[in-house]
C-alpha cells in the first residue's frame, strides 16, 4: 500500500482525492455481483494488471476510445486519473452520454457552463463518478436487490461512486435559511463549508421489473415526468435521462449509453430551495433546518486535506425530524439543551439523501431500505400559499398572525407534514385514491392540481396548484390550536387527546371555546360537595416545560356576592388535565346547534341551551345547566365557521369570553325540593334507600370508596336521565286506592303486626313505582324532535331472565307525550304538563368524587346530568303472575 505517499504533501492533489477514494482497482476487482449470468469469473491465469481476460471484449476505456463520439468522457476518466481502472480492470457499470449529448448540455444547463473547459474539478466528479457504480450489472438486474437470493424487480434507487468530499458547497450569508440556527452565521457576513445531508447521493433508476413489481403504469410514468415522454415496455431512465442502448459488455463492466447527460440529482431539500416557484413553502420548511458541526473533526481534517485549506470547522445541513440519517430520529437542535418532541419535528428529514419509508432486513444482505422507495414532498406554489392564506381555510392564520412568516412553528408543521409523504411507490396518480391525510383520511389529491414533477435523489417533489390543508386546518380543533387566547383549551384538547375526535371530518360539531380569560373564573364542580364553592383560575406560561404549563390558582368564592379568598395554587399534568377533560366534555356538542332548536347535548351528556343562534356573536347565548338555573346567559363573542360549505371542515366554533359553560350542583333531590309540586314523590324517594352520599367500592379497598355531591340517585351511572314526577294530586289518589303504599302507612303496619314479608313487599312497591319513572336518554323539550321505547331502572324478570321495562315516547317540539305498559294495551298516554315553565326541563346533575371525603375531592370520578319533567299522571307496569 501507499499510505506514506498518501499522506506526503507534495502528491498532487488529483493523486490524493483518487487514493482517499477507496475506490483502487486492485480492491474493486472480483467484487462481482452474485447471480449466473451477469458476470463471468476469472481464472488463475487471469491477470487482471497485465492484459484482458481471454473471451472477453475491450475495457470500457477502450470501448469508448474505439466508438470515437465519447471524447467528452473520456477527458473525464483522464482528467479525474481514472484511466487505469476503466482501460484495464475493475468491475464498473458506467452511464455514459456522447458527445453530441454533451454539446445539448453545454447550450443549457443548472450550472452556467459553456463547454468543457467551462467545468469545475468538482463537477467532472460528478459526471463521472456520479454515473458510475461499483459493481457490473446488466440494466434489467439494476432493478435487483442484492441478496441471496436476490430480490427481483424491488431496487428503484442505487448508490453511485460519488463521495460526498466531491462537490462541497461553500454557503454564502445570503444563501442560508433565515432561522434562529443560522442566525450568528448570516450576522458574521462570511461563508461557510456546509455539506448538503453529508451522505452518498443515489441514482433513481426507473427498470421495467421495478416498474411493473411496484403497479406504477405508464402514464405514471410519463407523468413523473411532466409527460414529456411517452413510456414503452422495457423503457429504463437513470435520474430521468432515457437509456437508448444496454448492455454494452466490456472486459471491467458494462456501459449504458443515455440518451443525455446524467447529472446527479440535488435531494428534495436542496431542490426545492433552488425553485422560486415555492419560496413561500420553502422558507417554512427550512425553520427547521440548521448547521450542525464535525464535532469529531474528521471530516474537517478530510475537506482540508483535499483541498489543501485550513478551515476551523465543517459543517452539515440536517433538518429536525422523526426521521433522518440513519432511520434515527433528530431532535436536538445544534445549539441550546433540550430535545424537541416528536409533534415538533418535521415526518423526515428532506435532506437526508438515503431516505426511505420501511426497513427491511433480507438474508445474507443487511438492510437495503434507500433502494427500494423514496419520499414525495407536495409543494405549494406561492400563487396558491397566498390564495389559501387570503380566502381559503388558512384565513383563520391571517386572521391570528396577519403574515406567513408569524405562524408559530407548531403550526406550520401540521400542514408541512400533512404535505410529506412518506411513500413515492404509493403516491403515484394511479394511487392518488389511497394517499391520506393526517388524519387517516382519503386527502382526494388530483392530477390537474399538480403542475409540475421534480426529482430528487430522494423523492419527487409535486409542484401543487392548491394547498392540500392538514385536518386539524379546517376541523373545529384549529381556532383553539392557532389562537393564543386559547392556549389553555389547546393544552387539555392535547393532553386528553381530543384533537383525535375533533378532527373527524365525518361528524359535525359545535364548539363553544373558554378563552384564556375566560377560563379565570371557573366554578370547580369538585368543590360543589365542599362547605364554599372554589373558583379555578387557570394560568398557562408559555416558558415552561408542556406538561408544567397550565396550573390553577384555587380560591373560596361566593357566587352571590363575588367575594374570593385565596387558597392555594394547584399544579400537576395529570389533575389539570382532568379538569379540562370535564371542562371540554361541556362544551363540545355533537350536532349543529343553529338548527332551530333550543337544547342540546354535549359530550358529557349534559345539556345545554342555546338562544339566538341566528344573530351570530354579539347576540347569540349558551347556558349550561349552572347557568339555567341561575338565570345567566352567557354571550358568544365570536363566531369561526368550520364548516364543508366554508372551508370543508365539520362544524362552527363559538367563543366565550365571559363564564364558561357550567353543570349545576343541584341534585336531583335538590331540583324536587324547590317546587311543592314535587313534594310527594319527593317523599317516596327520600324513603326509598335510592339517595346515597357516599358511593361504595370493593370493600376490601377503603380508598374505593367515592363522595358524591349531595344526595345522589344511586340509580345513576355516568350518564343522562329523564325523571318523570307525577303530580301530587295522582299519587296521593293512586294512594287512597291502595295501588300504592305510603311510608307512613308502611312502618304504622309494621308496628302493628311486626310482618317483615309485607313490609318488604311494600316497599318494594314504591321503589319499583320511583323506579319505573326514571327512563334513560334525556328528553327536553325544545331538543331535536326523536321518539322510541326507553329503557327504565326498573328491571323485569320474565322466565328466568331480566330485561328493563320499557316506556314509549314522543319528543315534540311542544311537548312529550309518553306511554306505560297500560297505555300500550288501552290506548292512553300520558304528557308532559307544560302550562308553567318551571315545572318541566328542569336540571339537575349529581358528581361523583375522587375521594370518599368531599372536602378532600380534587376532580371529578363521574358525573350524570338529568331533566326532570311534571306528568299528569303515574305510570304504570304489570307484574308477571
Amino acid at each position: 500500500m501507499k499510505t506514506k505517499k498518501l499522506l506526503d504533501p507534495k502528491w498532487s492533489l488529483a493523486k490524493r482525492e483518487f487514493w482517499s477514494r477507496g475506490r483502487l482497482w486492485t480492491l474493486a476487482a472480483g467484487m462481482l455481483l452474485a447471480g449466473g449470468s451477469v458476470l463471468t469469473s476469472c481464472t488463475d491465469k487471469y491477470d487482471l494488471d497485465e492484459r484482458d481476460p481471454e473471451g472477453w471484449d475491450k475495457s470500457i476505456y477502450a470501448r469508448l476510445s474505439e466508438r470515437g463520439n465519447f471524447t467528452n468522457t473520456l477527458r473525464l476518466i483522464d482528467d479525474l486519473g481514472y484511466h487505469d481502472v476503466l482501460a484495464k480492470t475493475g468491475s464498473k457499470t458506467l452511464f455514459v452520454a456522447d458527445d453530441a449529448a454533451f454539446g445539448r448540455f453545454y447550450e443549457n444547463n443548472s450550472w452556467g457552463v459553456k463547454s468543457y473547459e467551462d467545468l469545475s474539478n468538482g463537477q467532472k466528479k460528478l459526471l463521472l463518478y456520479g454515473n458510475m457504480i461499483d459493481n457490473s450489472i446488466q440494466l434489467g438486474n439494476l432493478a435487483n436487490v442484492q441478496g441471496n437470493p436476490p430480490r427481483i424487480g424491488e431496487c428503484m434507487r442505487r448508490f453511485s461512486s460519488t463521495s460526498k468530499f466531491d462537490s462541497v458547497t461553500i454557503l454564502k450569508p445570503e444563501q442560508m435559511p433565515d432561522n434562529i440556527y443560522w442566525q450568528r452565521f448570516r450576522e458574521a457576513g462570511k461563508p461557510i463549508v456546509c455539506f448538503t445531508d453529508g451522505t452518498e447521493v443515489p441514482q433513481i433508476q426507473f427498470i421495467e421489473s421495478f416498474l411493473s413489481n411496484n403497479r406504477i403504469t405508464n402514464d405514471d410514468y410519463n407523468f413523473l415526468f411532466n409527460n414529456t415522454v411517452e413510456r414503452k415496455p422495457m423503457d429504463a431512465s437513470i435520474n430521468g435521462v432515457q437509456i437508448d442502448e444496454s448492455n454494452i459488455r466490456c472486459a471491467n463492466g458494462f456501459v449504458h449509453k443515455a440518451s443525455d447527460v446524467v447529472v446527479p440529482l440535488r435531494n428534495m431539500a436542496d431542490l426545492l430551495a433552488v425553485k422560486p416557484q415555492v419560496s413561500i413553502f420553502n422558507r417554512l420548511l427550512e425553520r427547521f433546518c440548521a448547521p450542525y458541526p464535525d464535532k469529531e473533526g474528521s471530516d474537517t481534517r478530510q475537506y482540508n486535506y483535499l483541498y489543501d485549506t485550513n478551515v476551523d470547522t465543517v459543517y452539515t445541513k440536517r433538518f429536525m425530524a422523526v426521521k433522518s440519517q440513519n432511520g434515527m430520529k433528530n431532535a436536538r437542535p445544534p445549539y441550546g439543551k433540550g430535545n424537541r418532541g416528536d409533534d415538533e419535528l418535521l415526518k423526515f428529514d428532506p435532506e437526508w439523501n438515503a431516505y426511505y419509508s420501511a426497513s427491511y432486513k433480507l438474508a445474507g444482505e443487511g438492510f437495503a431500505s434507500e433502494q427500494r422507495d423514496m419520499a414525495v414532498i407536495m409543494a405549494p406554489s406561492d400563487e396558491a400559499m397566498t390564495e389559501y392564506f387570503e380566502k381559503g381555510a388558512g384565513l383563520v392564520l391571517k386572521q391570528n398572525y396577519g403574515d406567513w412568516d408569524n405562524v408559530p412553528d407548531n403550526v406550520i408543521l401540521k400542514l408541512i407534514n400533512n404535505n410529506m409523504l412518506a411513500s413515492f411507490v404509493a403516491s403515484v396518480p394511479s394511487k392518488f385514491n389511497t394517499i391520506l391525510n393526517d388524519a387517516n383520511n382519503t386527502m382526494g389529491v388530483e392530477k390537474s392540481a399538480i403542475d409540475s414533477v421534480w426529482l430528487a435523489c430522494n423523492g419527487a417533489i409535486y409542484l401543487t396548484n392548491k394547498v392540500y390543508t392538514p385536518t386539524s386546518y379546517v376541523s373545529v380543533y384549529f381556532p383553539a390550536f392557532v389562537n393564543q387566547t386559547m392556549k389553555i383549551i389547546d393544552w387539555g384538547i392535547q393532553h386528553n387527546t381530543y384533537y383525535v375526535y375533533l378532527n373527524a371530518l365525518g361528524t359535525r360539531f359545535s364548539f363553544f371555546i373558554p378563552t384564556n380569560n375566560s377560563l379565570l373564573e371557573y366554578i370547580d364542580p369538585a368543590s360543589y360537595g365542599k362547605s364554599k364553592l372554589q373558583l379555578l383560575s387557570f394560568r398557562y406560561d408559555e416558558t415552561k416545560d408542556d406538561n408544567d404549563r397550565v396550573w390553577a390558582e384555587v380560591y373560596n368564592y361566593d357566587p352571590v356576592t363575588g367575594e374570593r379568598e385565596f387558597v392555594e395554587e394547584v399544579f400537576g399534568e395529570w389533575r389539570m388535565k382532568n379538569i379540562l377533560r370535564e371542562i371540554l366534555d361541556t362544551h363540545i356538542v355533537l350536532g349543529n346547534v343553529e338548527d332551530g332548536n333550543t337544547y342540546y347535548r354535549t359530550k358529557g351528556g349534559m345539556e345545554v341551551r342555546v338562544n339566538n343562534p341566528s344573530a351570530g356573536a354579539g347576540g347569540m347565548t349558551v347556558e349550561g345547566s349552572y347557568q339555567v338555573n341561575e338565570g345567566d346567559p352567557q354571550p358568544v363573542t365570536f363566531v369561526y365557521d368550520q364548516t364543508p360549505e366554508a372551508v370543508g371542515g365539520n362544524g362552527k366554533c363559538y367563543v366565550l369570553e365571559g363564564q364558561p359553560i357550567l353543570g349545576t350542583r343541584k341534585t336531583v333531590s335538590d331540583v324536587l325540593g324547590e317546587h311543592e309540586e314535587f313534594s310527594e314523590f319527593l317523599a317516596l324517594l327520600e324513603g326509598s334507600g335510592l339517595l346515597q352520599e357516599l358511593e361504595l367500592g370493593n370493600p376490601d379497598d377503603p380508598d374505593d370508596d367515592h363522595a358524591c355531591g349531595g344526595q345522589n340517585i344511586s340509580l345513576f351511572s355516568n350518564y343522562h336521565y329523564t325523571i318523570y314526577v307525577p303530580t301530587n294530586e295522582s299519587i296521593k289518589a293512586l294512594q287512597a286506592e291502595g295501588k300504592l303504599p305510603t311510608w307512613t302507612k308502611i312502618a304504622s303496619d309494621y308496628a302493628a303486626t311486626n310482618d317483615q314479608a309485607t313490609k318488604t313487599a311494600d316497599s318494594l312497591k314504591i321503589v319499583n313505582f320511583l323506579k319505573y319513572h326514571i327512563q334513560d336518554n334525556a328528553l327536553f323539550i325544545g331538543a331535536t324532535p326523536e321518539q322510541g321505547d326507553y329503557e327504565t331502572s326498573l328491571i323485569k324478570m320474565s322466565k328466568g331472565s331480566a330485561r328493563f321495562y320499557k316506556v314509549t315516547a314522543s319528543l315534540t317540539a311542544t311537548g312529550i307525550v309518553v306511554k306505560d305498559e297500560v297505555d300500550k294495551k288501552n290506548g292512553t298516554e300520558h304528557h308532559v304538563l307544560t302550562t308553567d315553565p318551571t315545572l318541566y326541563n328542569l336540571q339537575a346533575r349529581e358528581y361523583v368524587y375522587d375521594s370518599a371525603d368531599p372536602l378532600r375531592a380534587t376532580t371529578l370520578n363521574a358525573s350524570s346530568a338529568a331533566v326532570i319533567h311534571l306528568i299528569d299522571r303515574p305510570l304504570q307496569y304489570e307484574t308477571e303472575n
